[in-house]
This record gives structure tokens, C-alpha cells and sequence, in this order.
């Protein structure tokens, strides 16, 4: 009985290549449709313009069986709807271990890019809807 039985590596590699094929439709899907919203929470084309200087960092390359999009879509969903590395890992086919090693390339490319995407405010000019309100009082009091 234990001769018919596949070993776990035959499993696998059986497996593999429907996995592969379900990723490459996932983000075919994520780059070609306007409900990449729902996932990633951005359109396609915003999208592509992050990978490509997420990309140019070179701080986030594509991987064996993993591009930079997909990596940078499994960060976006995380944060995107607050859900854990083994959600992700079930959707996208992924080890837990791989999708947080991605996750923390992606976060750490994007901190790269702060100047580019965040600007600090000016210290001395604070909103007047903001100083009016007192809800941010102990937070933008102006001495």
C-alpha cells in the first residue's frame, strides 16, 4: 500500500505547475482590470508606474518563480485590508516565510521612496479646518 501512495515531493511538483498558472492569472487579472481595486486597492495603471520604481530601487528584484508585481501586490493587499501572511500565502500560492520576505523588500524600497511620495509639512503653517478643530487641539496647537 505505501508503494502506491505518491511521496510528498511528487505531490508538489504535480501541484506546482496549477499554482503557478492560478499566480500568472491572479496577476494577469490584477494588471488588466479595473477591480484590482478590490485587491490591491489602485488602479492598473498606478499600479505598474509603483512596480517600475519599486523596480529601480533594485532593492526589490524579480525572484525564480515570484516578479516584482506580484510581490509588490502581496504588500498592497496586506496593508490594504489588514490581513495576515498566511491569508496571503493561501491566496497567492506562496510559503509564509516567502510572502513575509517579500513583504519586508517591498516595505523597505517604499521607505526608500519616501521623498518622492510623502512631503513633510511645513511646521509653521498648520490648516485652518485643523487648528478650528478642537478634535486635533493637543496635536496642532500653534504656541
Amino acid at each position: 500500500m505505501l508503494r502506491t501512495m505518491p511521496t510528498r515531493s511528487n505531490c508538489m511538483s504535480e501541484s506546482q505547475p496549477q499554482k503557478e498558472r492560478h499566480r500568472q492569472e491572479l496577476m494577469e487579472y490584477l494588471v488588466h482590470s479595473e477591480q484590482s481595486r478590490d485587491i490591491i486597492s489602485m488602479g492598473p495603471e498606478v499600479f505598474i508606474k509603483l512596480c517600475e520604481q519599486i523596480r529601480a530601487t533594485g532593492l526589490v528584484k524579480d525572484a525564480h518563480r515570484s516578479t516584482v508585481e506580484e510581490q509588490v501586490a502581496k504588500f498592497l493587499h496586506i496593508i490594504g485590508h489588514n490581513v495576515k501572511n498566511r491569508s496571503v500565502s493561501f491566496f497567492f500560492h506562496r510559503y509564509g516565510e516567502t510572502v513575509s520576505h517579500h513583504f519586508h523588500n517591498v516595505l523597505t524600497a517604499i521607505l526608500r521612496l519616501e521623498g518622492q511620495f510623502l512631503i513633510q509639512p511645513n511646521r509653521t503653517v498648520v490648516e485652518p479646518h485643523i487648528l478650528k478643530n478642537s478634535r486635533f487641539f493637543p496635536y496642532f496647537k500653534v504656541c
